[in-house]
């Protein structure tokens, strides 16, 4: 991809195709565009559904197996044992996050693909890595601030992916397709605007209204 030298983030081009706006890693300078909010915020809604029916699975099993070992004597002492299962389904819940943010870490989870986005650091666009991954979906697992995350991701201003440096890069923009970005031409004509109407104002002793010669 094309550079700039100045890496801060928003430019002054656009999507070919969808449009949005174009947008630059900190760190490596490549160009990338977000995916929209709303699609953020679905993707990662079915994540959620997709791992919350998974981990019921889980513990329907593991009630079955608690049934079963009530029906023989050798387990019948560590089936009335509440606090093994309760750790168990608490080992469950946080094994199985683990498991699930490598995937997300990556190659993605079933919201990303279903959304047709990637979740990437915002220095310079890789994803965190199976190890992190791990640890950014035990993160937002704390319910609290997981739905904090989600309601904000609605919003462009906080278009981040549940931890602060990740970005849920579109997958499907015109730019990761291979097209070339494009001048913004709304943005031009509307300082173009400003720049006549800044014209036209009248000189103040001999200066103009920024007081420039």
């Amino acid at each position: 991809m094309a550079k700039k030298n100045n890496f801060d983030g928003p430019t002054r081009l656009i999507d070919a195709s969808s449009r949005r706006p174009v947008r630059q890693y900190t760190m490596s300078g490549e160009y990338y565009v977000r995916a929209s909010a709303s699609r953020h915020f679905w993707g990662r809604v079915l994540d959620g559904v997709v791992f919350l029916a998974a981990y019921s699975v889980l513990c329907l099993l593991v009630v079955a197996v608690r049934k079963a070992m009530e029906n023989n004597l050798a387990t019948l002492e560590l089936a009335y044992n509440d606090a093994f299962f309760y750790a168990l389904f608490a080992g469950l819940w946080f094994v199985g996050l683990f498991v699930y943010g490598m995937v997300w870490g990556t190659s993605g989870l079933f919201g990303d693909r279903a959304a047709h986005m990637r979740s990437v650091r915002i220095q310079d666009g890789t994803t965190s890595g199976a190890w992190t991954g791990g640890w950014r979906a035990i993160a937002w697992s704390f319910i609290p601030l997981y739905i904090f995350l989600i309601v904000g991701s609605m919003f462009e201003v906080a278009n981040v992916d549940h931890s602060p440096g990740y970005i849920p890069l579109d997958l499907d923009s015109g730019l990761a397709q291979g097209k070339p970005p494009i001048e913004d031409l709304a943005l031009l004509a509307k300082e173009e605007a400003q720049a006549r109407v800044h014209g036209g104002l009248p000189k103040l002793y001999g200066r103009n209204p920024d007081a420039r010669p």
